[in-house]
């Protein structure tokens, strides 16, 4: 009989397994797939014990290439042999999930829910993402952020959040948005802003340049005008938004850092999103 207080999950990285840490703590039964085995609820056998939990946890993303389960170890099993393993008895929990795959999931009747696409879940994993970026810019200049002059493009929640944490340490920020209400609310807090169109304007101006937006919005154009010293970190999820072919050949410094909660604070973003499944629970099924 399969238990609904028991949580299989499949794959990741270190945020997952402080997720089965913080789990168990609750008192939840947990059992981990697809991660390193000297954790002592690791199983072997993905199809033997799947069907003994009601809640699936994959991970966030799901998949970066859309064939197999993100790990840190290899998931011998492919996403589609994952997929025929699930039925109407699971519950699964994905971030990032694509809609082909979510497709594919509940055309066996599955419940799925993309936990990333959460408020509780993206507000609260702001932060870590916004500590990585100040680690980054610290490992990787030889100045200070204080009188710094900062391009961040994209103007969401860590957008927004990037440029408190470091105007608040004396940065010289400049928000670079698409929309007129974005670029009103980085107004209000006495930020520069800019069209992202016109990026490329004042581009030799910056000393870092950070993107959060996933769509290529730092393009030759703006690249050719940026200073040969310039810090340029790319946050966002694919397809990216830094042209790197054109900054490979104009040799800039460029540091694509995809999911940084997991890497530098992944104790706290594995129990963000522990928490955002548990409310889900909660509100879907009142348990």
């Amino acid at each position: 009989m399969i238990e609904n207080n028991n949580f299989f999950i499949i794959g990741g990285d270190s945020r997952q397994l402080y997720m089965a840490d913080y789990l168990e703590n609750l008192g939840y039964e947990v059992q981990i797939y697809g991660l390193p085995e000297s954790k002592r609820y690791c199983c072997k056998n993905l199809s033997h014990s799947i069907n003994n939990y009601k809640n699936i946890l994959l991970p966030l993303p799901v998949s970066r290439d859309g064939k197999h389960i993100f790990s840190i170890v290899s998931v011998k099993e492919s996403i589609d042999e994952l997929v025929c393993l699930l039925n109407e008895n699971h519950r699964i929990f994905a971030g990032m999930i694509s809609n082909t795959l979510k497709a594919k999931l509940e055309k066996n009747n599955s419940k799925v829910y993309d936990y990333f696409k959460r408020e509780d879940v993206t507000i609260m994993n702001a932060v870590p993402t916004v500590q990585g970026i100040l680690k980054t810019i610290i490992d990787n200049i030889e100045y200070t952020i204080n009188s710094s002059k900062i391009a961040i493009f994209g103007y969401g929640r860590i957008g927004n959040l990037t440029a408190d944490v470091l105007s608040s340490i004396g940065a010289d920020i400049t928000v670079c948005a698409r929309s007129y209400s974005d670029l009103a609310k980085a107004k209000t807090k006495g930020y520069n802003t800019c069209f992202i169109k016109n990026s490329d304007n004042n581009a030799e101006e910056y000393n870092i340049v950070i993107n959060t937006v996933p769509a290529v919005v730092i393009n030759k154009a703006m690249l050719q005008k940026i200073r040969k010293d310039c810090l340029i970190i790319d946050v966002a999820s694919t397809p990216y938004g830094v042209d790197y072919v054109a900054a490979s050949e104009l040799e800039l410094n460029t540091i694509l850092c995809p999911s940084l909660p997991g890497k530098v604070a992944p104790k706290t973003a594995g129990e963000i999103i522990a928490n955002g499944v548990i409310n889900i629970i909660k509100e879907e099924f009142d348990e």
